[in-house]
């Protein structure tokens, strides 16, 4: 009696083939369509994490304005005039520029071959805007020359127009856009601004001076 080969025909390795093939197109589909929906999710969390970090940096250098230490102009001015600790720019973009303190040395032991000098605590800050980003610009040294470059950070991105800050002369006071004269009577400063992804924004930070 004569035995028939064992093994799978043609038709049926083809029929097996196009199965397998609709089975891995529609796992690909799924898996495509989760990732969609986490990075749907993802980016706009990521925004708000942002957002809420340049917050704090601004609060954190509203609360830490220093009055009576402002950046002179000239190497050779001894008088300088605290008013100057704050100021608003006219240069293009540059929405504020100020004297901040309660800034730590924490490398001082580690220069000049461990001598333990120390630097300021003092630190000029500037915001400025730029291409739809908020920058906050730093340098360590109060009294800069003009031609040193500041360190850059973006806080923030996605901004539409040009954000502002409104200044509080006294408790209860309206916010006006100009610096009061006295600066020690600056009270607050409102920040405002438009988002391209959570709209109008407008946070009040509290100054102790």
């Amino acid at each position: 009696m004569k035995r028939c080969a064992g093994g799978f025909t043609l038709v049926e390795l083809m029929i097996s083939l196009a199965i397998f093939s609709l089975l891995i197109t529609l796992a690909y589909q799924s898996v495509n369509m989760l990732l969609d929906v986490e990075r749907q999710v993802e980016q706009p969390q990521a925004d708000l994490q942002q957002l809420q970090r340049a917050m704090v940096f601004i609060e954190r250098d509203m609360r830490q304005l220093a009055v009576l230490r402002p950046k002179r102009e000239s190497f050779q001015q001894t008088n300088a005039v605290a008013n100057n600790s704050i100021v608003q720019p006219e240069d293009l973009g540059v929405l504020l520029e100020f004297t901040r303190g309660g800034h730590p040395d924490v490398a001082w032991q580690l220069r000049n071959s461990g001598q333990g000098q120390m630097r300021s605590g003092l630190q000029r800050v500037r915001y400025v805007v730029e291409e739809g980003r908020l920058l906050r610009q730093t340098w360590d040294l109060v009294d800069h020359p003009e031609q040193a470059e500041p360190v850059s950070l973006v806080l923030l991105t996605g901004i539409e127009g040009e954000p502002r800050f409104r200044f509080q002369s006294g408790r209860g006071g309206e916010f006006k856009d100009n610096l009061p004269k006295e600066r020690s009577v600056l009270t607050a400063l409102e920040f405002s601004l438009q988002h391209k992804r959570f709209g109008a924004l407008r946070r009040v930070f509290v100054v102790y001076l």
